[in-house]
């Protein structure tokens, strides 16, 4: 056989390479719509929500709610916080442990806060007394309006 006859495809060849290639463009064409469609419907669901009415907006809580040693978790912007009472006045924080971002439990009767997931305890200023965390409990900036506290 000559060159020219080796390097023709013979017709055999010839619809198999067309039906490969027509089966691998389309699995190409396939993989990107699923890619595009992974990575699109969230944005595209998420663009498409509408704005929360008062997600900005205060949150005041009555300070006759409250009594000095008790405190009051509420739910603020998404973000669980702790209102608490003390003698030298209420305090805010993140019911959030800098640690692990377990929700700490107040107890009344030590005055301190304990985080349930690794034994982390709080005095009721926030600051660190023991465990292995080494920063306080974040601060929730917050005002006294009147007979409220004022958040946000």
């Amino acid at each position: 056989m000559s060159e020219e006859a080796q390097d023709k495809p013979t017709p055999a060849e010839g619809p198999a390479r067309n039906g490969r290639r027509k089966f691998c463009k389309a699995c190409i064409a396939g993989m990107s719509v699923v890619s595009i469609g992974t990575v699109g419907f969230p944005v595209l669901s998420f663009m498409g929500q509408p704005m929360r009415f008062g997600a900005n907006k205060p949150l005041a809580i009555p300070l006759a709610k409250l009594k000095p040693g008790q405190a009051e978790y509420v739910e603020f912007q998404g973000l669980q916080i702790v209102v608490l009472v003390t003698e030298e006045g209420p305090r805010v924080f993140s019911a959030s442990c800098p640690h692990l971002g377990c929700n700490v439990v107040w107890e009344a009767s030590k005055g301190m806060f304990h985080c349930p997931c690794h034994g982390a305890v709080f005095d009721s200023s926030g600051q660190v007394v023991s465990g292995p965390v080494s920063a306080s409990l974040t601060k929730i900036k917050f005002e006294v309006e009147g007979d409220k506290i004022v958040i946000g």
